[in-house]
């Protein structure tokens, strides 16, 4: 019996799975069985009569468990530990340990019987669940939205940072295990929700209106204000096992974009509405569907009144041909068409607009049309004034060359007299002849005289035109009267008579248009007819916007074929000035002014019983301010292109 009990156990030894060793109080290794020779790839003979040293990984291990082993198990049957081991080959792996004294009969220590099992895989199980909640937990707290899990009865089981950073200042007390409603009443408390204020009549209908939309989720996601003016998008969805997944997402940014939008929209809408231009936009099928008020008192229709009218109601028949085709040669490649209009108001002014026609493509596909009228009529006008300034300027650098030329020639005859007289006298003084001088010297002052005219009436003449631009109302009978009291002696001594009939006002310079009144009054009476009393007669008449004075006398008249040269600087007809003396820029002066007040003076050709000058100016108007084009009636429905 007792040998089959020792068969019986020594089978139990050698097919038990786990690797068996002995060992003597020492640690020498007594006996393994064939689980531990497989595990540690020892043979028998290589590890008995051996320190079981050997089948630990470090120093470390051994002595901690052979500090176990001396410890002894105390009233327990055994001992346990876990322990790095290594293998022949020198792989390690971690085991669990089982120590069981083994004592003789009078309970002497005889050695241990240990018991090794790999738990190698048990701990790489392990490390991977604890790898997987990291990754899990990482993977919440990755995500930006409050998330939480609520279980069948509210009570909160899973929630990451960013739900506990919603909830505010009520965020710290959050715990596992509350429920819904507390969490609610927390955030509430701190005053995190703007629509519920602490204490207001209306927080208690909000939260319950809240706590509802929580236990009954319908997917339809609700958006409020929390916080310090952030906002809150709610999405509660419940999962077939009764949990509520509730995700709670920051849109602030959205809803601030949002507002900023609305704003744009209103800011667009009042840009279009008050910038001096007609706006409207149109549908593929040239129905509007906006246009500015601008644009609606164009066409005389209330905005609202063309909104979904055909574009081609408003244009005149005549047009709608070249509108329609202008519209619909807009492509990809060419979106813009652009042109200039010309109308005439009711009031008979003048209106240009510059239409600019845009087709707007979405994906290669005509979405609308833009249209965008705008009033050039000033810049229209600028343009206009361009052309006549240059035009001005050109004949003003040719009279300049001329006048250069001009002014050269009559400067240098004085001085060639000069020299002339002067080496004549030189020749006389040289031969002792002294009976000419004083005629030579005589003519030498003459010449000197006759020059200093000549540059007197160069600086009146350029003085006259730095002086033009002082602007006023004149009134001609003033300038008249007051132009007769300057020359009264030279009329008391002619015996001449002045006469002008009702002047109108005029916009000039006063004392510019005396100096021409004196110019040609005093002409008329110095250019009269022997034996006959001069007679200045002065009279105006007025025709398109321009007015005409006309100075009328009897005297010798001029050439017609002279009637040009006469206003050139130092232009004279009659050479003997002990008739008719002067420097001969009396006329050049008066066309000067004339000009200058943007008129003109000519001669009368046709007039053959003396001389009369036609001095044409503008006349005057009252000013005013310009009217708003898109304000005033047209005499015609216009076409909007």
């Amino acid at each position: 019996m007792a040998a089959a009990q020792t068969e019986f156990v020594q089978a139990i030894y050698d097919l038990f799975p786990s690797p068996v060793i002995f060992v003597d109080a020492d640690r020498i290794i007594l006996s393994v069985n064939a689980a531990a020779i497989e595990q540690f790839g020892y043979a028998a003979e290589q590890v008995i009569g051996g320190s079981s040293r050997c089948l630990y990984a470090s120093d470390e291990d051994f002595e901690a468990a052979s500090f176990q082993s001396a410890a002894g198990p105390g009233k327990a049957q055994f001992s346990e530990g876990i322990y790095r081991y290594r293998r022949r080959n020198g792989t390690v792996f971690q085991a669990r340990l089982r120590v069981t004294p083994v004592v003789d009969s009078t309970g002497a220590r005889l050695g241990f019987a240990g018991i090794v099992h790999d738990i190698s895989d048990y701990l790489e199980l392990d490390r991977e669940r604890r790898k997987a909640d990291e990754i899990l937990n990482t993977a919440l707290q990755a995500i930006p939205e409050g998330f939480a899990i609520f279980d069948a009865e509210e009570r909160i089981i899973v929630y990451n940072d960013a739900y506990r950073r919603i909830c505010g200042a009520a965020g710290p007390k959050l715990k596992i295990g509350m429920t819904a409603e507390e969490i609610m009443l927390s955030v509430y408390e701190v005053g995190y929700y703007p629509n519920a204020p602490v204490g207001s009549p209306q927080a208690k209908a909000w939260l319950e209106k809240r706590m509802r939309a929580f236990r009954n989720p319908g997917g339809d996601n609700q958006i409020f204000e929390y916080g310090d003016g952030r906002w809150l998008r709610i999405e509660d969805l419940r999962t077939q096992d009764g949990n509520t997944v509730a995700l709670r997402i920051d849109v602030t940014d959205l809803k601030r974009a949002e507002i900023a939008l609305d704003r744009q929209r209103l800011e667009y809408y009042t840009l279009v509405q008050n910038i001096p231009d007609v706006i409207c936009r149109i549908s593929h099928d040239f129905r509007y569907t906006f246009v500015n008020d601008r644009y609606a008192r164009l066409v005389h229709t209330p905005a609202d009144d063309l909104i979904g009218k055909s574009i081609f109601d408003f244009v005149p028949e005549k047009d709608r041909e070249r509108l329609f085709a202008t519209m619909k040669n807009l492509s990809v490649e060419a979106p813009l068409a652009a042109r200039e209009q010309h109308r005439t108001l009711a009031d008979g002014s003048d209106l240009w607009l510059f239409w600019s026609n845009i087709a707007v493509f979405d994906g290669g596909k005509l979405a609308e049309y833009v249209t965008i009228g705008r009033d050039i009529t000033e810049l229209k006008q600028q343009q206009q004034r361009i052309v006549q300034q240059r035009a001005e300027l050109q004949r003003k650098n040719d009279a300049l060359n001329q006048f250069t030329g001009t002014v050269s020639h009559d400067l240098k005859a004085p001085l060639r007299h000069m020299s002339m007289f002067s080496e004549m006298i030189v020749e006389d003084v040289a031969v002792g002849n002294l009976e000419e001088l004083p005629v030579y010297a005589g003519h030498l002052r003459q010449s000197a005289r006759r020059m200093d005219q000549l540059i007197d009436s160069l600086l009146d003449y350029a003085q006259i035109a730095d002086e033009i631009g002082s602007w006023q109302i004149v009134s001609m009978a003033d300038v008249i009267s007051d132009t007769i009291l300057n020359l009264d002696s030279f009329i008391r001594e002619s015996g001449a008579s002045v006469e002008f009939s009702a002047l109108p006002q005029l916009k000039g310079d006063p004392e510019l248009l005396k100096r021409l009144c004196q110019n040609l009054i005093g002409n008329a009476i110095k250019y009269r007819r022997e034996d006959v009393k001069p007679v200045v007669r002065i009279y105006a008449e007025t025709a398109e916007d321009i007015v005409r004075v006309f100075f009328e006398d009897n005297g010798i008249g001029v050439d017609p074929r002279f009637s040009r040269k006469i206003f050139d600087v130092f232009q004279r007809l009659h050479r003997d000035e002990t008739i008719y003396p002067g420097t001969g820029i009396g006329l050049a002066l008066a066309k000067r002014i004339a000009e200058s007040h943007g008129g003109s003076i000519e001669l009368d050709t046709a007039f053959t019983h003396g001389a009369r000058f036609i001095v044409t100016l503008p006349e005057l108007r009252q000013s005013g301010g310009k009217q708003e084009a898109f304000g005033n009636p047209r005499e015609e429905a216009a076409d909007g292109r």
